[in-house]
């Protein structure tokens, strides 16, 4: 069992985490840190934030004073620690284009990721947390998946609505890695921009970030289901930065 010393240090150092990643998303709109750092810092951030709150959860469970959490809590806290559990193998091997340990160009790798996301995208909003695993399960067998990397971002971003302020956070960290990582890999991709600007704006209250990826969305011709939504929130953004 966790002793209350330990469980004290160890929100302490969640307390630090949060507000250092609030720092860095400041700094970054300020100009005043650059990408390589920026990306370095957040993953570093990021991973260790979820780390503690995991270890809080589970010493405040193994002591008896846990409350019951909801569903939504429930879900974007799996459906982080799947996306860290991968994280730092694949997106390292992404960033210097290294394939990973069985990664193959062969029809069987392919066959597999297909069937893994038509999986997906039938239960993308009847079972996110699962929807969210098999996205995971695609990008390591293709770690450039870009439909993978955008929809599992998504996902991520809109259960954490509901979560608490901590959980938001690293929820909102991992969704901008992973919708930037989608563009990186493929800059045409409309639903990553679309996706991305909606975050920017609902989750980071960036409305200059925002309309940015969201200008591209539009001219970037989404499918009708995605424009259906993304219309109504550039006409938001744009109500804000006129205000």
């Amino acid at each position: 069992m966790i002793n209350p010393d330990e469980l004290a240090r160890l929100e302490e150092e969640r307390k630090f985490l949060l507000d250092s990643l609030r720092d860095l998303e400041r700094e970054r709109k300020a100009g005043d840190i650059d990408d390589i750092d920026y990306e370095g810092l957040k993953a570093g951030y990021t991973q260790r934030a979820a780390d503690v709150i995991k270890a809080i959860e589970a010493g405040t469970t193994l002591n008896g004073r846990s409350k019951p959490r909801s569903a939504s809590r429930r879900i974007v806290v799996s459906a982080i620690v799947v996306f860290l559990a991968i994280g730092s193998g694949w997106f390292v091997a992404a960033q210097s284009g290294q394939r990973l340990p069985g990664e193959t160009t062969s029809g069987g790798i392919e066959d597999s990721t297909a069937t893994l996301l038509a999986q997906a995208r039938s239960i993308n909003f009847s079972d996110p947390q699962r929807a969210v695993e098999l996205y995971s399960e695609v990008i390591k067998l293709d770690p450039d998946n870009v439909e993978a990397l955008t929809y599992r971002s998504w996902l991520i971003a809109l259960v954490s609505r509901d979560a608490t302020d901590d959980i938001k956070i690293i929820a909102l960290a991992t969704s901008l890695q992973g919708l930037e990582q989608a563009i990186s890999v493929d800059p045409d991709y409309a639903d990553a921009h679309c996706f991305l600007g909606i975050v920017r704006f609902r989750l980071a209250a960036d409305a200059v970030g925002a309309k940015e990826q969201l200008d591209i969305c539009v001219a970037s011709n989404p499918p009708a289901e995605v424009l259906d939504f993304v219309t109504a929130i550039v006409e938001e953004v744009d109500a804000a930065l006129a205000g």
